[in-house]
């Protein structure tokens, strides 16, 4: 073998530098084992270093059943992974490399210091304190080199190749395409024959047929009920939480939970509804008195003092927008409807037509890809392919906002890197 053949030689190739796969060769450092790692960006981590507005909800500390009811697939296909490294194998990893964690509101678990960089340079530090490990940034992977249904290594988009009988196929899925999480880990897994469950944006804000004003972008609505309704008015899913209004629908986390859940009926091009419930602990009947009463009071007093009784003053300019549509909608069906209906409406069953999402740009996950019928999860190996590995959002997993995609990632990573080293 020449000087150069030794140096594209290595025992394990990793492909991607985001969660997964720096977790993997983090826990592969200390393996001896020789790893490359190939990230198509200038830098790893770029979407690591955004997650969770900056601060990196990187997991959170619920028992087993009630972590794996979070996540699609969870009590059947990542149980092993899940098992293999749970949460607080996650907690216990992360704080033994110098990274001080803490438990916030709803279980969920941060870096002590609030900055999700951190977590990257905590997975970095492990991986260049051995000289066994090898990241090479701006290498973008193009082909799988597969002979007899073995992985043999890969070729780049620069055509330098490297060699290895182990890879572990790991960057990403198609959220946050910027980052460099555009969908190729689902082209590598399809051209190399294995069947994909279609992709499609989750943990992302729903499009409504009624916009908001634009200065109240982003503005937070606390403790309300949403329902998805379909065609019928039946409800489908509902949640309870923060949601928060955008000139183009509505987002926050009571919203990216709901989207999850319909994300293939979107994809699937079903007629939804969204309604939401801004005052869910009175009934229709209670608020409905109220309302009267202080239409009584304020008689002869403009929209906005009357409003002002139920509504901060940032919602009295959504109220009014909402209102001169909805009085133009009655009067096209020659309805009449009062002051007190319009403002009961408004508070208790503001329903508008869910007309999309806000697509991968905004999408904090992928739901969809590598089938897990082609993939052994309790080792992470392909069925098809004899030496390729998976782990992270290019499989066919997905969870809830509050840790559980990086916990999956590093669930996933942890069983990958430990069968490869067998």
């Amino acid at each position: 073998m020449n000087q150069r053949d030794k140096s594209t030689k290595f025992d394990i190739i990793i492909i991607g530098g985001g969660a997964a796969g720096l977790m993997a060769a983090a826990l592969l450092s200390e393996s001896g084992k020789k790893v490359l790692v190939l990230e198509k960006m200038r830098q790893a981590g770029l979407k690591l270093r955004i997650t969770g507005k900056g601060r990196c909800n990187l997991t959170n500390t619920f028992d087993q059943e009630t972590f794996l009811s979070h996540c699609s697939n969870g009590t059947n296909y990542l149980k092993t992974a899940f098992l293999s490294f749970s949460n607080k194998d996650t907690i216990k990893t992360f704080e033994s490399w110098g990274l001080p964690l803490v438990e916030e509101r709803g279980s969920r678990v941060f870096p002590k210091s609030g900055k999700s960089l951190d977590v990257f340079l905590t997975l970095l530090s492990r991986i260049e304190k051995t000289n066994k490990v090898r990241l090479f940034c701006n290498k973008a992977v193009e082909q799988l080199l597969i002979e007899n249904k073995q992985i043999k290594g890969v070729r780049c988009q620069d055509k330098e190749v490297f060699y290895a009988d182990k890879v572990l196929l790991c960057c990403g899925g198609e959220s946050y395409p910027a980052t460099g999480s555009n969908g190729d880990g689902i082209r590598l897994a399809k051209l190399s024959n294995h069947k994909i469950t279609p992709t499609m944006p989750a943990l992302v804000g729903i499009r409504t047929k009624r916009a908001h004003p634009e200065r109240l972008q982003n503005y937070t609505i606390r403790n309300v009920e949403v329902k998805i309704l379909d065609k019928n008015d039946n409800i489908l899913e509902k949640d309870f939480g923060d949601i928060y209004l955008d000139e183009y629908g509505l987002a926050g986390p009571t919203i990216l939970r709901l989207n999850r859940k319909i994300a293939e009926r979107l994809y699937k091009g079903e007629k939804l509804f969204v309604s939401v419930d801004m005052k869910p602990k009175l009934s229709k009947e209670q608020l409905r008195k109220e309302i009267v009463k202080v239409l009584q009071e304020r008689m002869g007093q403009s929209v906005e003092s009357v409003v002002r009784a139920w509504l901060p003053k940032e919602l009295v300019e959504d109220y009014k927008h909402w209102l001169k549509r909805r009085k133009e909608e009655y009067k096209s069906l020659n309805q009449r409807v009062g002051n007190a209906d319009f403002i009961l409406e408004y508070l208790k069953s503001n329903k508008d037509e869910i007309i999309g999402d806000m697509g991968w740009h905004e999408a904090i996950v992928t739901k969809g890809g590598v089938d897990l019928t082609e993939v052994d999860c309790n080792s992470m190996q392909s069925k098809r392919v004899k030496g390729l590995f998976f782990s992270g959002e290019v499989l066919d997993f997905d969870g809830d906002t509050g840790g559980f995609n990086l916990q999956i990632a590093f669930s996933t990573a942890f069983l990958a890197a430990k069968s490869m080293c067998k």
